[in-house]
């Protein structure tokens, strides 16, 4: 992964960025939810995949560090001004701390344990003025035997994607989240993807 990194072309910002970025129609109508009920796992959308065989981890964790790097929509808090309009705040992705420690959350659990642990961590809300929209949790079952719980909140991403079952899905039409961690894959990360059964 670091040779192919190393060899990417870095996305530069459009000219002309307002200093104060707007939201969305459809951001403005989550945040006003997100305003009127607090943090709560509503609009929580999950995407949990079975990885059997040999896991470097490091690799893994390299790769899902990339894809907030480059996705600024997924390193993006949402502010209000004084006079209660609010903006979004797109992290720095080298200096933020919230950024550059969004890596993997790992825990060990046993196959009876999985479906609670997974439950916990779907339901687990997002604060929009403070966590980033992303959550990655990686359960190890056996050395050889993990799922990764990839968890986006509604406001900066929907299940298109995060990427729909490659069972319904041909590999071509996969939208990114899955197509970027992919790139931990090809790096020799993961090997015998699967979606986890709901």
């Amino acid at each position: 992964m670091d040779e192919s990194a190393s060899g990417r072309v870095r996305v530069r910002a459009v000219a002309g960025r307002p200093e104060r970025l707007p939201l969305s129609l459809a951001q403005q109508r989550l945040w006003f939810l997100h305003q009127f009920e607090g943090p709560s796992s509503t609009y929580n959308v999950p995407v949990a995949l079975r990885l059997s065989g040999p896991l470097d981890e490091e690799a893994l964790n390299r790769a899902l560090t990339d894809v907030v790097t480059r996705h600024e929509s997924l390193r993006t808090v949402f502010a209000e001004d004084a006079d209660g309009t609010a903006h979004q705040v797109v992290l720095d992705a080298g200096a933020d701390a919230r950024v550059t420690e969004s890596g993997l959350r790992t825990s060990t659990v046993t196959a009876d344990e999985l479906d609670d642990v997974l439950r916990a961590a779907i339901r687990t809300p997002f604060d929009l003025t403070r966590d980033l929209p992303l959550r990655v949790w990686l359960f190890e079952l056996a050395d050889d035997e993990h799922v990764l719980l990839a968890v986006v909140h509604h406001i900066a991403g929907d299940a298109w994607s995060m990427g729909p079952s490659p069972v319904t899905s041909p590999p071509r039409t996969r939208p990114c989240l899955r197509r970027d961690a992919g790139v931990g894959a090809a790096a020799g990360a993961v090997r015998g993807l699967q979606p986890v059964a709901a």
